[in-house]
């Protein structure tokens, strides 16, 4: 989208130069250039029917699916499923025989030219992912060499797309995958004289395995604990199939889609070269079955991929595709304007100025929204792992080793014991190493934490963020679950109240529901949360409230994060709390202590809902659960969570599983494991070269993975 032609900027292009025609656009839908590209959903807008997006597997016998994206404007064609079909039982699903997909109408006649991509950080070559560190390589931030298993497609985001065919037995004890044939591993720039062979079962099995945090727990791939929260060990059937076991029945949806279903967005690239070329050579070259294959790459420098001339599916329209790292904004911009770069993702307030400089916003993957969440690390309230029952001892964990205002301890503490069965929940229980003295009469830490954390919510000043520091671009979020151009959102919605657990309870006392749509910026509603949580306001300081560091880094909407942070921060300083701000390298740093589950300061980022555009139906992410352990999660985990996951995955009825997702939205809203800040549209900044990018949709990344479908002028 140029930023023109989108009524979200009218106020500012009229305030700098009233120059610009303005119109909607509709609305549906991470990757910061380091984060990892682990890391759900459908073009879906607010008011879409919440079956549209996947056939259940009630009525999956016969289901198909088929042709190309409709993003990339191509033909689709109904595949016909009814001999594969004939014998399998009807709950059942089946994705039958699905045609390659074609070139989009608009292609070029072949490669040819060359254009440069600016990175705020250009990332080393990691040329298998499972023994990378939990970032993108350089090679995933340009795009282009890996493919998926499945994709979006007609609203669909498990449409083959390497396989010919899917399916999932009755009980949902494992899938079984059939790849095409002649899928072509690609040899980088300097080897084209060797052949690396083919995808086939026997190479899809050892990405599935040396990747899954489950079968290899070493694996650092950053979709490894997604793959743990739903796969088991792969074998090959034949040439070209593979089964693979579920932890839990899925009938709709798996990990391997470039769309991000449940929380995993990769695709499989060969992995073997670590056996036959070194695990050194390996790691230096990314080898997939894509349109591009890997160039000269230099870490934090420049890194090329080069379009293949007889690409099976598309080849692509650019020859050569160069990244290359520049850090400054400024830098950035000097470099479009004087030709030395085509496109780059800037931070979302200095677009305005860009755009009225002559360049574009271009949305590659339009109507998407990426946004920006308080998460509260260190709010661990399952006792076991939700797979394997394994006892988690959460008490033990550092998060609990002081009575953090903002974290809830639903376990014992040295003036409170706890111990096995002890209630609802305490099925297994133990103890935190602090005295719990502060909490106000007949409330226990769940209820003091809860209000700390909506206090903290409410005082954020969403509508002055997004004003000032977005430009107007933007809109508030409330929560990384639900906002506005998010399917199902509904203003005028309350979340009821709910124990810790996932009972729906009567609402008493503190204990009230909340709305959707929380006030905003409300100091005086956020004070009053903090007195009744036993922190009283004197002398304009919380009297008893621990000193409180958020922890912030350049994330999915930019450098603009840190600025929101500072924001955030003051508003918070202004209800009498003690604040500061940490800025540490996320991928380093922050990543491994989340996935240790110690992280126990608040961290404005996102989580693995990442954007706006998912189905309705789809679960929240196994990330927020114990179900990715030991892969990466999000640092705090319920039993809700991990209950109404596994629900979810086995549901066959897509009204039912758009209820229950429903219903743990309202749960997590209650309870506040998320504060939503804001969200902006994706896209990328381009110069006038640049003819049009219409890429499959994607819910893990801002700009799109499929450079083959860059036109120029």
């Amino acid at each position: 989208m140029d930023l023109s032609m989108n009524k979200r900027w009218a106020p500012v292009f009229l305030a700098l130069a009233s120059l610009f025609l303005v119109a909607s656009i509709a609305c549906g839908g991470d990757s910061d250039d380091g984060d990892s590209g682990a890391s759900s959903g459908g073009g879906v807008a607010a008011t879409a029917a919440p079956a549209a997006t996947a056939a259940p597997a009630a009525a999956a016998k016969g289901a198909a699916s088929g042709g190309t994206s409709a993003a990339a404007g191509a033909a689709s064609k109904a595949a016909d499923a009814a001999d594969a079909d004939a014998a399998a039982p009807a709950a059942t699903v089946a994705q039958a025989a699905a045609e390659a997909t074609k070139a989009p109408d608009s292609a070029t006649g072949g490669p040819e030219g060359s254009i440069v991509r600016a990175f705020r950080t250009l990332e080393s070559v990691y040329g298998i992912g499972y023994v990378g560190p939990y970032r993108t390589s350089a090679t995933n931030q340009i795009g282009g060499i890996e493919e998926s298993l499945f994709n979006y497609q007609n609203g669909n985001p498990m449409t083959p797309f390497l396989l010919d065919k899917w399916d999932i037995d009755a009980a949902g004890t494992r899938a079984r995958m059939t790849l095409k044939k002649g899928l072509k591993f690609n040899s980088p720039v300097g080897y084209e004289d060797k052949d690396f062979g083919e995808l086939d079962a026997a190479e899809l099995v050892e990405w599935f395995n040396r990747s899954n945090a489950t079968t290899n727990p070493e694996s650092t791939y950053g979709d490894g604990g997604d793959f743990a929260a739903i796969f088991l060990e792969a074998t090959a059937i034949d040439q070209y199939t593979i089964e693979i076991g579920l932890v839990a029945p899925v009938y709709y949806c798996l990990p391997v889609s470039q769309f991000g279903c449940l929380s995993a967005a990769r695709g499989p690239h060969k992995v073997t070269t670590a056996d036959t070329e070194g695990v050194e050579w390996a790691r230096a070259n990314h080898i997939g079955t894509g349109p591009y294959v890997q160039g000269a790459c230099t870490p934090g420098d420049r890194c090329t991929v080069h379009a293949v001339s007889d690409h099976w599916r598309q080849t692509g329209n650019v020859a050569e595709i160069t990244g290359i790292q520049v850090p400054e904004a400024t830098t950035q911009i000097a470099m479009l304007k004087n030709g030395a770069i085509d496109m780059t993702e800037l931070d979302y307030k200095l677009l305005p100025d860009v755009v009225a400089d002559g360049f574009t916003f271009l949305e590659t993957m339009p109507g998407g929204f990426v946004g920006q969440s308080i998460l509260f690390p260190g709010n661990l309230w399952e006792h076991s792992h939700a797979r394997n029952n394994e006892e988690l001892k959460p008490w033990d964990a550092a998060p609990l080793a002081k009575d953090y205002p903002w974290i809830g301890n639903p376990w014992g503490h040295q003036g409170g014991t706890c111990t096995d069965g002890d209630g609802e929940g305490r099925d297994r229980c133990g103890n935190a190493p602090y005295t719990d003295s502060d909490n106000p009469a007949g409330m226990d830490d769940m209820e003091q934490s809860r209000l700390v954390r909506l206090s903290l919510s409410i005082a954020i000043d969403r509508g002055s963020i997004n004003d000032v520091l977005l430009n107007g671009i933007g809109t508030p979020i409330y929560s990384e679950y639900m906002g506005p151009e998010y399917p199902g959102w509904d203003a005028s919605r309350e979340t009821g109240c709910w124990d810790w657990i996932g009972g729906k309870i009567d609402c008493s006392g503190t204990m009230q529901s909340v709305p959707w749509e929380i006030a905003d910026g409300d100091l005086a509603v956020a004070g009053a949360l903090l007195d009744d949580a036993g922190y009283p306001l004197v002398d304009g300081k919380r009297q008893g409230f621990e000193p409180l560091t958020l922890q912030a880094y350049s994330a999915e909407a930019g450098p603009v994060g840190l600025e929101v942070a500072d924001t955030v921060m003051s508003d918070w300083a202004r209800l009498g709390i003690e604040i500061s701000g940490l800025v540490e390298d996320y991928g380093g740093v922050i990543s491994p202590r989340m996935r240790q589950r110690v992280q126990y300061l608040p961290v404005l980022k996102n989580g693995d809902v990442h954007s706006n555009v998912y189905p309705i139906d789809w679960p929240l992410p196994v990330v927020d659960t114990s179900s990715s352990r030991p892969g990466w999660g999000v640092g705090f985990e319920s039993q809700a969570g991990a209950k109404w996951l596994f629900e979810i995955l086995g549901e066959q009825d897509a009204s039912v599983r758009s209820e229950k997702h429903l219903t743990w939205v309202d749960y997590s809203m209650y309870w506040l494991q998320y504060a939503g800040v804001f969200q902006v549209p994706k896209g990328i900044v381009v110069n006038e070269r640049i003819k049009s990018w219409d890429g499959y949709q994607q819910h893990y990344s801002n700009v799109s993975g499929n450079p083959e479908f860059i036109e120029l002028n």
